[in-house]
């Protein structure tokens, strides 16, 4: 019997590395490879629009007057970044973009970098976001970094992340990529050391890590040093009205018991990036059954609205959704108006 389970054991544990280990770096390269060179298969049916009045250069003129309708950047940021239904369009935009401008190499990395961050932020399409981040000579970004380690190679993801330090970027995403990597210890070892000098920056980065582990009195003590911090306008208020609205929604989540809530719809809202963001909750048989967000201001949203609301119905709750990496503002808005309207209804 002890020799039986002691193999049980054995195997258990070899499977745990297997299953753990980084794939090999040329099984990820090949992937890329593979993939990105070519074209999403919806990528033949989607129309090719876009205004006649843009000007193909591409030029970028300092204090100009916002014009998507000229300009090529605002018309992607405008025009198909903010609307979701246009994000295969702008795909299609883009690859038409780059074979126009295949002998003008300053364009065609610009078109590239563009393709990369399109491929990334609004589709998750990491290999083919890789692809041309790569083909555009872009090789240290942490947004790379981020599509190695979701094509299955941390070590890959690791080389990249080890150039930065905790304070390269506003958001401290830095510190919140090492969590997402597994590396947790780092990950709040750099948050909170930029909480040193900027408690609004790396003590609300400290709270949500520690948030995504399930580390909930952690979280709860960093979102109060934000709160205890020097007070302010801009990023530092917005800092504090996040810390304040995690605070209310995570405790929630001890007594929140979704099986007391009766079936129905609960509305609530939470503040994001550019102000409130609303959400109707839905309730049936006991579980969350639907998560809408009806609506935001939000303008770097991405594809955070689509992927929370995943995360949110699959784990039916707020523990373990991860809201560290990516559209972080407008994830945590829409957790946590989930959790305040779902809670609305429990008996």
């Amino acid at each position: 019997m002890k020799a039986t389970l002691l193999i049980w054991c054995v195997i258990l544990l070899v499977s745990f590395r297997l299953n753990a280990a980084d794939k090999p770096e040329a099984e990820v390269r090949a992937l890329i490879k593979r993939i990105g060179s070519t074209p999403p298969d919806w990528f033949q049916a989607t129309p090719l629009r876009y205004p006649k009045t843009l000007d193909f250069t591409w030029t970028e003129i300092p204090g100009a007057k916002w014009d998507p309708s000229k300009n090529v950047g605002q018309f992607i940021w405008t025009s198909i970044n903010e609307n979701e239904a246009r994000w295969k369009e702008g795909i299609r935009f883009l690859h038409y973009f780059l074979v126009l401008n295949e002998k003008n190499s300053e364009l065609s990395r610009k078109t590239m970098n563009a393709l990369a961050n399109m491929y990334h932020n609004l589709h998750q399409d990491w290999a083919r976001a890789a692809f041309w981040w790569e083909q555009a000579g872009n090789t240290d970004n942490t947004d790379l970094a981020h599509c190695y380690f979701k094509l299955g190679s941390k070590a890959m993801a690791v080389r990249i992340l080890d150039k930065y330090p905790a304070d390269y970027t506003r958001h401290c995403s830095v510190a919140r990529l090492w969590s997402e990597v597994g590396e947790n210890d780092k990950a709040l070892k750099m948050a909170a050391e930029r909480g040193k000098g900027d408690p609004h920056v790396g003590f609300l980065a400290a709270g949500d890590i520690c948030r995504a582990m399930a580390r909930s009195q952690e979280a709860l003590g960093y979102y109060q040093k934000v709160l205890d911090g020097p007070n302010g306008e801009g990023d530092i208020k917005q800092a504090k009205e996040r810390a304040r609205a995690s605070i209310e929604a995570m405790k929630l989540v001890d007594t929140l018991d979704i099986k007391r809530v009766p079936d129905g719809v609960y509305r609530d809202s939470s503040v994001g990036y550019s102000g409130q963001v609303f959400v109707e909750a839905s309730v049936a048989g006991g579980r969350i059954s639907d998560v809408k967000v009806t609506r935001h201001t939000e303008k770097q949203w991405y594809s955070s609205i689509v992927d929370t609301r995943r995360q949110i119905l699959l784990k039916q709750g707020a523990k373990g959704v991860d809201a560290t990496s990516g559209a972080t503002i407008t994830s945590e808005a829409i957790l946590n108006a989930t959790l305040k309207a779902v809670a609305k209804g429990q008996k």
